[in-house]
């Protein structure tokens, strides 16, 4: 009776016996594709990577129309820049760039200006991190430089009264520096 009971628990828990990540990202597209839903790659928590083998987006150039919505915190991102571009015109690509503290706006802000300058989408979710209203005007300066298009802030990880007024500052500010500005995209 136990060794029934353990079975699928050691297939679950065992990394020797869990799919790699390409395998997991290519069935994620794969059934995207058949459920003719948007494509979604990576999350606030889990975030998309590029892989160092073929990249699973090569799954979606046969296709046409599709809306493919990334988010990375990663600025290797722009290694499949080329892929992105093509699959923007074939369909509406969305990048949304995760910037969890203010020393990873560099690298990151420096992707956001490589992807938009080739017309793809770009938006920066900012996760709660320490800093005030010159740290959000600072940040939202940058993100208007880098030419992304839309800025959108994750405040889960703050208490109540703590998201309430970091919310209401970034909403005015947001509005203040022109956010959301004019989509783009040749999807």
């Amino acid at each position: 009776m136990v060794r029934e009971a353990t079975l699928p628990l050691l297939f679950v828990l065992s990394p020797a016996l869990q799919p790699d990540a390409d395998a997991r990202l290519e069935r994620q597209v794969r059934r995207s594709l058949l459920r003719r839903e948007p494509v979604v790659l990576g999350t606030a928590a889990e975030p998309y990577a590029p892989v160092l083998s073929r990249s699973p987006l090569h799954l979606l150039l046969a296709e046409e129309g599709l809306e493919i919505r990334i988010t990375t915190s990663t600025p290797r991102i722009q290694r499949e820049i080329d892929l992105l571009v093509e699959l923007d015109r074939r369909h509406s690509v969305e990048v949304r760039m995760l910037v969890r503290s203010v020393g990873d706006s560099p690298p990151l802000l420096e992707a956001v200006r490589g992807l938009a300058a080739e017309g793809i989408a770009m938006t920066l979710l900012f996760q709660a991190f320490p800093g005030g209203e010159e740290t959000l005007r600072f940040l939202l300066e940058e993100t208007l430089a880098a030419g992304a298009l839309e800025v959108e802030m994750e405040t889960g990880s703050l208490r109540r009264s703590e998201r309430a007024r970091l919310l209401a500052l970034f909403r005015r500010l947001r509005l203040e520096y022109g956010f959301p500005r004019g989509m783009v995209g040749r999807g």
